[in-house]
């Protein structure tokens, strides 16, 4: 502490301490002291202030107990988990906890956390009951009532989120900087960075870290540092980089060889930064090892690809959309239009305009339907073209509009044809446009590949993790063979998450199949480094046999000393998707 009252000064009697203690933030460091003096523990100490982010449900919590211990823990909830106040008297009343709960942001009708660094469990849970016990008239039963407070061990707290201390004057300075984007969505800055001095630092006598951020989030990995966040032909030991706060941290001063008298230019670090894509770091994360696309991985890039984003990728699957394109596959969608609306073909099935405007249980207009179906055209998804036949084989086959010629080939016997009424399907006056699906996205809906797509939607669709990377199915392998597959990851600011996504609610078939593929999983999550598997299913929920096979391969890991990431179940895709941790307790997205 720094300020210690003068001599002489009058101690403060233990109720004005009591007082002081639930009256405000300051209390929580001393009340004896004067207003002008603050903790060293405090940022203002420092010119600093605190910013959070990412905090999900924080509960207050309240330390009891008045030994030195109890300070020091109070004091340490407070810098790392936030809303903390610390209560050292024996005789506690509810109205008191009740202050201090609503003072930190809670209600009445929520949960404190009550922990203590010199009171054992049975002490707190005792002295809490008393003050419970104590508050007054209540109208309710006793044994009906829900106990708003929980005993929590110190090593116990845990709020989700991230705290950062920042400058107060000058952290924040918005600067563009032009960067180069690679084929695979790596992003380099184009220049070195431009060395700044923050306004109230002296780069004599203080060293200061920077941090750059981008719409390119970095979860905090262990491959994400040095050579990994440098561009090509950077020196890796002209300054200390990693990642941090979602961006890429350097020291603000060279490390390499900066002689006597140098400039600020040449004392001050200057690196020239990489943003990897998600690919670049599971590739990295997962060496010796290679991460390659799966068959599915690469239709759905193709597919994306057409469509311009994966964002849109992710959109046609969670709406109408995607039931319109099934009517291109076998199955009851098809069966319902009328004689002349579809041909089967060897290829697949094309559609007339007649086929797609008897498309049931649409809620689209046939302008809105009309205006899809030219954008599908333009951009590949769909292929206009007549289906014309041949008069040597005779076969039908679907002719692309840039394929038609006045005489054309015969794509099964190589026959010249002339394009007259004969050779088109019905017999019309002119001949009738048909569509046919692109091959990789009739695929990517024959394998349901919808999924996927929906885990990823939800899982970005969480405010923190909008700006998140995705990836679409990748394989690990080793030695030439495909050892595990993923069907995405997910990259935030705090996590990266893994995932397999299913129709059904089982990983297999069976419980020796089920335990096979969780082991394959968790080992492929753990050589990418992975902080969360998630198991998605469009069943409202999983199997209660499949969840207990997943406890006891966590357990089991835990006893053989394996890391095991965090397994999230996510259910119920494509109608109310809900995210839950493996014990059923509700999950937010980091």
């Amino acid at each position: 502490m720094e300020g210690e009252p003068s001599e002489g000064s009058a101690a403060h009697s233990e109720a004005e301490w009591r007082k002081a203690t639930v009256a405000g933030e300051k209390a929580l460091l001393r009340p004896d002291l004067p207003e002008s003096v603050t903790s060293l523990l405090n940022p203002a100490t420092g010119l600093c202030i605190r910013i959070s982010r990412g905090r999900y449900e924080e509960t207050p919590v309240i330390v009891l107990g008045d030994q030195p211990e109890d300070f020091a823990l109070a004091q340490l909830s407070h810098q790392v988990h936030g809303s903390t106040v610390w209560m050292p008297w024996d005789e506690l009343h509810w109205h008191q906890v009740s202050a201090v709960q609503q003072r930190l942001g809670g209600h009445l009708q929520e949960s404190v956390r009550v922990t203590s660094a010199s009171l054992a469990p049975d002490a707190l849970r005792a002295r809490m009951d008393a003050c419970w016990d104590s508050r007054g008239w209540v109208m309710n039963d006793p044994a009906e009532e829900h106990r708003p407070y929980e005993i929590t061990a110190p090593a116990d707290l845990s709020t989700p989120g991230r705290s950062l201390v920042v400058l107060s004057s000058a952290w924040d300075q918005p600067k563009p900087i032009p960067v180069e984007e690679s084929q695979d969505g790596s992003l380099t800055a184009s220049l070195r960075m431009q060395p700044e001095v923050p306004a109230g630092l002296d780069s004599a006598r203080h060293r200061w870290q920077v941090c750059l951020t981008a719409p390119h989030p970095l979860p905090p990995h262990r491959c994400l540092f040095a050579k990994a966040l440098l561009a090509p032909k950077q020196n890796e030991y002209e300054t200390f980089v990693r990642t941090a706060d979602g961006g890429i941290t350097y020291w603000s001063h060279r490390w390499d060889f900066v002689p006597a008298g140098a400039s600020l230019a040449g004392s001050l670090a200057g690196p020239r930064l990489s943003w990897p894509s998600l690919t670049a770091v599971l590739s990295t994360a997962a060496e010796p090892h290679l991460v390659q696309p799966s068959p599915a991985g690469k239709r759905a890039r193709v597919a994306q690809r057409l469509l311009g984003s994966r964002t849109e990728l992710e959109d046609m699957a969670a709406t109408e959309r995607w039931e319109l394109l099934r009517h291109w596959l076998p199955g009851p969608e098809r069966e319902t239009l009328p004689e002349h609306g579809w041909w089967e073909l060897k290829t697949g099935a094309a559609l007339s305009w007649t086929g797609i405007a008897a498309c049931q249980a649409l809620a689209w207009s046939l302008e809105d339907r009309r205006a899809q179906v030219d954008v599908w055209t333009a951009q590949g998804v769909l292929r206009r073209g007549l289906v014309l036949g041949c008069a040597s084989c005779p076969i039908y086959e679907f002719y692309p509009l840039d394929e038609i010629r006045q005489h054309y080939a015969c794509r099964r016997c190589g026959s010249s044809n002339v394009l007259e009424q004969q050779r088109w399907k019905l017999p019309l006056e002119e001949p009738q446009w048909y569509y046919e699906l692109h091959p990789a996205v009739a695929e990517l809906l024959t394998n349901d590949g919808n999924y996927p797509l929906l885990a990823t939607r939800h899982l970005r669709s969480q405010a923190p993790a909008r700006s998140a990377l995705v990836t679409e199915e990748f394989e690990l392998v080793d030695q030439g063979e495909a050892y595990v597959e993923f069907d995405f990851a997910v990259a935030t600011l705090d996590a990266l998450y893994v995932g397999e996504a299913k129709k059904r609610n089982a990983l297999a078939a069976n419980a020796k199949a089920t335990k096979r593929e969780l082991n394959k999983l968790l080992e492929g999550s753990r050589q990418l480094g992975a902080t969360h598997l998630v198991l998605a299913t469009a069943a409202p929920a999983w199997k209660e046999t499949m969840l207990a096979a997943a406890k006891e391969q966590v357990h089991g890991d835990l006893r053989a000393g394996k890391s095991t990431p965090q397994i999230v179940l996510l259910t119920a895709l494509g109608t109310t998707p809900a995210l839950t941790m493996l014990d059923g307790s509700p999950f937010a997205v980091e």
